[in-house]
């Protein structure tokens, strides 16, 4: 099969918390340890945390693998409204976007994680299929305990 590797996973989920506190959860190394499990060190490489250009590296445990270091990488800032970052971890590559919108009882966090990869390799054509879903089943399981941690964190 040819053509670009496209595949986005996307999970919402309301906060009981302002869209600022959430975006400086999403943002500040030392809250992304306090409030996502997955998360035991998280460093700035360089820049300021919620503006263009902004590095964090961070380390990930979860149950099933080893820690894993991550960088996060912020190409799009709306302060308190989107983010979007480029993430590279031994998961792979892909983008992270996050819509913050103020509802009733606090604020809706939509994450979006997308892959796109405009001429996959000859190996990434021929698995395909698995890439889709490995990334839409572990994309979904991320989402959803990020989604997760935020909520038991501000509730």
């Amino acid at each position: 099969m040819s053509g670009p590797l496209d595949v986005s996973v996307e999970r919402e989920g309301v906060v009981a918390a302002p869209a600022s506190e959430v975006w400086r959860a999403l943002t500040e190394p030392e809250l992304r340890v306090e409030v996502f499990s997955m998360v035991t060190q998280a460093v700035t490489e360089e820049g300021a945390p919620g503006e263009v250009g902004h590095v964090m590296q961070f380390t990930e445990k979860d149950h099933a693998s080893d820690s894993g270091v991550v960088r996060l990488t912020t190409v799009m800032a709306e302060p308190y409204r989107r983010l979007v970052q480029e993430r590279v971890g031994p998961d792979g590559s892909f983008t992270s976007t996050t819509f913050l919108t103020e509802v009733d009882g606090g604020t809706l966090v939509k994450r979006v994680f997308h892959v796109y990869q405009e001429d996959p390799s000859l190996a990434e054509r021929a698995m395909r299929k698995a890439i889709v879903t490995f990334f839409s089943l572990g994309g979904t399981v991320r989402l959803k305990a990020d989604i997760g941690d935020l909520t038991r964190h501000f509730a």
